[in-house]
């Protein structure tokens, strides 16, 4: 598993491919995951495991879009910027005019 990077992009194609996102996520990585390619009960699979991992590690998970997560480790400073002035954790939706912006530590 490659340990230089910051941020990994992962597009699991089964809920068994979801388990290497726990291995970054424990390795305080920001992890961007695209579920599009699985279906709804598999999708909320993944999410139930990966939540499980980010409560122990007290992290945050980000929807900037269906389908799509990012994890964010506590170790990281991140900011959210939408127009709107909320901050989506989870539950945000993606708009065309809204843009996240994620700095590294």
């Amino acid at each position: 598993m490659e340990k230089n990077f910051d941020i990994i992009f992962l597009k699991p194609k089964t809920y068994e491919e979801s388990k290497k996102c726990v291995e970054y996520i424990k390795d305080e990585k920001i992890v961007h995951i695209n579920l599009r390619d699985l279906d709804d009960d598999n999708s909320q699979r993944v999410l139930d495991f990966i939540s499980g991992v980010i409560s122990i590690q007290e992290a945050k998970i980000l929807s900037p879009g269906e389908k799509i997560y990012c994890t964010i480790p506590k170790s990281k400073k991140h900011e959210i910027d939408y127009k709107d002035g909320s901050s989506r954790v989870l539950e945000s939706r993606y708009d065309d005019e809204e843009e996240e912006i994620v700095r590294a530590k």
